[in-house]
């Protein structure tokens, strides 16, 4: 079974569509809801992304297969975004999954797990 977030799809989408509407900050936001800034800022990534379905719950967690993280990581190394942008690309919920599968290739670490 997947992670249970502490914030349902309908809060994450009002706090986006709060601040992309204009009338908040995110440092207005994040405080209210006693989140990180940069929590926040993911939220609104991804909803500019994928709209309403960003936040749609997963009934586990996800498993990737390993040719999946060579493409993801290979699709960094040429530069095609920056690691959060190649998260959202890929529906990979943090970008610190991405740079973990950067430092195996890097290293030559074919167990890519």
């Amino acid at each position: 079974m997947g992670r249970k977030s502490k914030f349902s799809k309908e809060q994450k989408i009002e706090i986006c569509r709060r601040y992309l509407d204009g009338s908040e900050s995110i440092s207005s936001l994040a405080e209210e809801i006693n989140v990180s800034k940069t929590t926040i800022e993911r939220w609104i990534r991804i909803f500019k992304a994928y709209g309403d379905s960003a936040f749609d719950e997963k009934p586990a967690n996800e498993s990737y297969t390993k040719e999946f993280k060579r493409k993801v990581v290979e699709a960094y190394l040429a530069g095609e975004g920056s690691l959060r942008d190649i998260a959202v690309k890929y529906k990979i919920p943090a970008c610190g999954t991405v740079l973990a599968w950067v430092k195996l290739y890097n290293d030559h670490i074919d167990n890519m797990k």
